[in-house]
């Protein structure tokens, strides 16, 4: 998946990038928007519930959105026949919007077109409440209304294949380019993330080739050192500096997590320290032990 603009907006189709077997698909702004937009997408609407709008006292969301501008304590009250209504009105939008871009874009290239529409999936429940009820809906009205619904393997195995590109370095990020992750306001946490990946895998690595002969045992301390690394360049906290959301949170966030990683690589490997290294490797686990199938010995694959 790759940002309409990456394909210069040309997104009827999928594309073999270079001489590879990487087909990209691009997605379609046009379509998109109609949800993602930030000043005009649906999540946006007046009647849905208010995502910032908390009642502290109870942690729920007792609002809608009533209006952009409108202050958080004159929201009116969250009305779920209102949503309702306005969930259907979106749905017949959007399809009618899929619908005269598919056949545009087929008028356009002279053959059959497909469409993509893509958005990240936090959007349907965490940011958007009424989102997985529009998208259930969607996928029921868009074959009602004579539109093929497929996945991009789908799309592959029908044909909608065009002439290979040549991709420019892109993101769906601002600028289209790679600046929100490695801009100048990030430069720092881009060399921390540097340091922390290759402190992490030379010492994953020699920890692994010190095992004696035979089946190398599962090593919860190298395990958790990448556990670490992967939250310390998690692409939310350079995002988060680039847009000047909660930036001062999220550069301890990284830090924490590098620190952690080089606090459990004291001792990996040497078994005069292995003890000291399993409990400060179990203490972080503790506090960050998601990615349970994490398995550091695939790394030797």
């Amino acid at each position: 998946m790759v940002d309409g603009p990456s394909l210069h907006g040309d997104t009827a189709l999928g594309r073999p990038v270079g001489g590879s077997d990487v087909v990209a698909f691009g997605r379609d702004l046009t379509v998109s928007y109609r949800v993602w937009s930030p000043k005009s997408g649906y999540p946006g609407h007046g009647a849905y519930r208010d995502f910032h709008t908390h009642d502290h006292r109870t942690g729920l969301k007792p609002a809608r959105v009533t209006g952009r501008a409108v202050p958080p304590e004159d929201k009116a009250p969250y009305d779920p026949q209102r949503a309702a209504a306005a969930v259907d009105g979106h749905v017949a939008d959007f399809v009618d919007v899929v619908r005269r871009r598919l056949v545009s874009e087929s008028e356009r290239i002279g053959r059959p077109a497909h469409v993509v529409a893509a958005f990240d999936t936090e959007l349907f429940g965490h940011w958007w409440y009424e989102g997985p009820l529009w998208l259930e809906r969607v996928l029921r009205a868009l074959p009602a209304a004579g539109v093929q619904v497929g996945t991009l393997s789908d799309a592959i195995t029908a044909g909608y294949v065009g002439a290979p590109v040549e991709l420019p370095p892109s993101s769906w990020g601002s600028g289209k380019d790679w600046q929100v992750w490695t801009g100048d306001k990030v430069a720092d946490l881009v060399q921390l993330n540097a340091e922390v990946v290759d402190t992490a895998l030379s010492t994953v690595d020699k920890a692994l080739t010190q095992t004696l002969d035979g089946p190398t045992p599962r090593d919860r301390v190298a395990d958790q050192i990448l556990r670490e690394t992967l939250l310390t360049v998690s692409s939310d906290w350079p995002f988060m500096v680039s847009k000047d959301s909660a930036a001062d949170y999220a550069r301890y966030r990284a830090h924490l997590h590098a620190h952690a990683t080089r606090e459990s690589r004291r001792g990996a490997g040497r078994r005069a320290a292995a003890t000291t290294a399993q409990r400060l490797a179990d203490g972080w686990n503790r506090a960050d032990g998601l990615f349970g199938a994490l398995d550091a010995r695939r790394l030797r694959c």
